[in-house]
């Protein structure tokens, strides 16, 4: 009772802290809050009163839990202030706490930066990267569930999120495959239909003007490989799709075959090098005949 009683006081003080407390009495307020929620002598709950407009605007939530978390981070780690903000359902961004003109992921980072944080500038940049995975996934899914897809739009939004450094090459290849993976009807079933093979085909131009190295192709293998293994329905798949991106010219029988032998993921290897041995054998074949044409021809 008396735990909760000192909960319900100290959330009071920090809703009128803005005028009844001057600068150091809330750097006070906020460090002695940290002690008490780290002996678990008062809940979390409490710092929801943080993203009060009137605390807010003028930066005294910002002001207050900065104190809160360094002293938080003197005695524990990131992990256990991450959890105690998410039980007291403040957003992990920590962006509801700063006035609007202020909380970009940038403007946060820069100022913990300036207040010589490092932990909460590198839990800032995690934040920054799953805001942009989150953003990459849900527009490549509106362009994929679109009666007509953009392809041309598509494909620009991928170059520019993977040269603006939002999501990696590797990343996005894998969420743009899984997008048309999981798009149709024949996801749910036990037996891949003509269907996703027939749509996978319309998608030919989109890889070919996003999968522009040797090394992307090779990315783009072991993505299909990977989540071919995570979606047991499409195990068998794996060597008809990698033909049709042969076949649209998407992949190399370079890529293939070096994917064969040293950069294939580890996932499902023995399943899917057993798929692949035909194909790789006749790439090879047909490099060798090529090969021998030419020394016929010299």
């Amino acid at each position: 009772w008396l735990q909760k009683a000192l909960g319900e006081e100290i959330r009071k003080i920090m809703m009128v802290m803005r005028v009844c407390l001057d600068e150091e009495e809330r750097e006070l307020l906020g460090s002695a809050t940290a002690h008490l929620l780290i002996e678990g002598i008062i809940p979390p709950t409490l710092l929801s009163a943080l993203t009060q407009d009137h605390l807010v605007k003028d930066e005294v939530s910002a002001a207050f839990a900065t104190s809160l978390f360094r002293t938080w981070l003197e005695e524990r780690d990131m992990a256990s202030l991450t959890s105690t903000l998410k039980k007291a359902s403040l957003d992990p961004t920590l962006q509801e706490i700063y006035p609007a003109h202020k909380r970009s992921l940038d403007q946060i980072e820069s100022y913990f930066q300036d207040k010589g944080m490092n932990e909460l500038v590198d839990h800032v940049k995690a934040q920054r990267k799953n805001a942009n995975r989150k953003n990459f996934i849900s527009r490549i899914k509106r362009y994929i569930n679109e009666e007509e897809c953009n392809m041309t739009e598509m494909s620009e939004f991928f170059k520019d999120a993977v040269e603006q450094g939002k999501v990696t090459g590797p990343y996005a290849l894998q969420i743009v495959f899984s997008a048309i993976a999981n798009s149709g009807e024949w996801a749910g079933q036990e037996t891949i239909s003509d269907a996703f093979y027939r749509e996978l085909k319309q998608y030919i131009p989109l890889f070919t003007e996003i999968v522009k190295t040797p090394k992307m192709q090779g990315e783009l293998i072991n993505k299909i490989q990977e989540f071919c293994y995570d979606n047991i329905n499409f195990m068998a798949t794996f060597n008809k799709i990698i033909f049709i991106l042969y076949n649209g010219n998407v992949v190399e029988e370079d890529a293939i075959i070096k994917w064969y032998y040293t950069t294939h993921s580890q996932k499902g290897k023995r399943e899917f090098l057993s798929q692949m041995e035909k194909m790789v054998t006749w790439l090879e074949n047909a490099e060798e005949e090529e090969s021998d044409e030419e020394e016929d021809d010299d």
